[in-house]
């Protein structure tokens, strides 16, 4: 995984979970989804799915 920015440390202390954590995790969402989050383009897709996932469970409730 290339080096993400924000992954100082900074991640964790918010998430409360240590930095090897937040790493693994994001290596599994890597894994399971086939994407790079080293690659902007997969980031946007990434971040546009979990955008309508939340906006379409809201209508749904």
């Amino acid at each position: 995984m290339a080096r993400l920015p924000g992954l100082d440390g900074g991640a964790g202390k918010r998430l409360y979970c240590h930095r090897n954590t937040v790493l693994n995790r994001l290596r599994r969402l890597e894994r399971l989804t086939g994407r790079l989050l080293a690659r902007p383009r997969d980031v946007v897709d990434l971040a546009f799915a979990l955008e309508s996932h939340r906006l379409t469970s809201r209508k749904s409730s």
